[in-house]
């Protein structure tokens, strides 16, 4: 019962995270579900032996895992980050943060890896999905809920840019290129007529949100997307869904929008963060910075350096490079694990596609896999793995996919 309790919290917290706004002081409200999770977790350990048994193992268990160790030894690296650190709150919250998504992988990986939970998941994930392009549609149209700033921004056909409730249409682009995938590859899954039509409309929808967010990234990442899903499912792929595409991207606004990607008046600022997340790495090769503290350090390395200089108003800015930030804020060591983490995330996808039995999970993951590698390239030119709204589906979507594998194992623990 217990058990199930939290499988249901964690199921509404999948729902939930997405959709529950943002407050003015950037606090994260979905976060009282999750620690919730995690309070509830805590009690089963105190209170059932047999679930403390069952821990013991999975921890020795989980220190034999290449990716679990790259994942131990980012938030070590995290933690002894804090002790250098200019601004070490902040260095304390991304280090906590991360370690929220490390408990949580463990929980859904080696608690819940029986077959009802894991479609159970994925259901919960097509809700979520479900829900966040339907309001992606509704606030295109009426301007509802719209992240800070982006009321007067110029969008498709001058519209504003659509952010749901993730703040920005970057993030809310790189939310859609996690699902896009997985849902066109349930789409192709699905004998039943209705369940067809709907993952069909489904993907259509999240193809428009990707147009109404006016995400240049989110564009590029579609097009990369689809490439790899081609290649690794079928190049048959590429007319019908590449057509869609391409009609959306003969849109002369769209068109020129993806064009802006190798503007050199567009990146001018990125570039600029970039070259200051250099200098960084430069005079702090081999730690970094401290963790988080590259927007600590922002306004005095453009003081420092005039050459910096983007804007007035440019103060505290992020990387805007997932790769830059880890190694300017973490150094070479950190980078080395970071690294770690992504190629073995990409080869534990893979072996799903290569070893599942059940169908459902292999046409899944194979769109996961095309949505990864987009979302990697992605993090080139914006710090979406620091994201939580939007990064926390990776996290979720690898452990469930790891509970895949521990139930073809028979390795239950429940």
């Amino acid at each position: 019962m217990a058990s199930y309790i939290l499988y249901l919290m964690i199921c509404l917290y999948i729902i939930a995270n997405p959709l529950i706004i943002t407050d003015k002081a950037h606090t994260h409200r979905s976060d009282i579900i999750l620690f919730s999770i995690f309070l509830v977790y805590l009690l089963q350990l105190i209170f059932f032996k047999e679930k403390r048994k069952n821990f013991i193992v999975s921890v020795k268990d989980f220190f034999t895992d290449s990716l679990n160790l790259f994942m131990a030894g980012l938030l070590i690296v995290m933690s002894i980050s804090v002790t250098y650190s200019t601004e070490k709150g902040l260095a304390i919250s991304e280090t906590f943060r991360f370690a929220t998504y490390i408990l949580l992988f463990f929980i859904i990986k080696y608690e819940f890896n029986k077959s009802r939970y894991i479609k159970g998941f994925i259901n919960s994930y097509i809700i979520c999905v479900t829900l966040m392009s339907l309001f992606g549609i509704y606030q295109y149209f009426t301007g509802f809920a719209l992240g800070e700033g982006f009321e007067k921004t110029a969008g498709f056909l001058g519209r504003p840019r659509v952010t749901v409730s993730l703040d920005n249409s970057n993030n809310f682009g790189a939310f859609l290129i996690l699902s896009i995938f997985p849902v066109v590859m349930l789409m192709l899954y699905e004998k039943s007529i209705k369940k067809k039509v709907f993952f069909g409309v489904l993907s259509f929808s999240l193809l428009i949100n990707i147009v109404f967010s006016y995400s240049r990234n989110a564009m590029a990442g579609l097009v990369i997307g689809l490439v790899i899903l081609a290649v690794v499912y079928s190049w048959r792929l590429l007319v019908p869904i590449g057509g869609v595409t391409a009609l959306v991207f003969l849109i002369p606004q769209i068109g020129g929008r993806l064009k802006e990607i190798g503007s050199g008046s567009e990146n001018y600022t990125r570039l600029k963060l970039w070259k200051t997340a250099w200098y960084m790495i430069k005079e702090h090769p081999l730690l970094g910075v401290g963790n988080g503290n590259f927007v600590s350090l922002y306004d005095s390395y453009v003081a420092k350096y005039p050459e910096l200089y983007a804007y007035y108003d440019y103060k505290r800015f992020p990387c805007h490079n997932s790769y830059l930030k880890i190694q300017s804020e973490l150094g070479v060591v950190g980078s080395v694990f970071f690294i770690g983490i992504l190629l073995s995330s990409l080869i534990k996808v893979k072996n799903i596609i290569t070893f599942a039995e059940n169908k459902l999970y292999k046409y899944f993951y194979t769109g996961f896999l095309a949505s990864m590698i987009a979302f990697l390239f992605m993090n080139l030119s914006d710090n979406l793995f620091f994201v939580p709204k939007t990064t926390t589906f990776f996290w979720l979507l690898l452990a469930v996919g790891e509970s895949i594998m521990r139930e073809k194992k028979g390795n239950f623990l429940i």
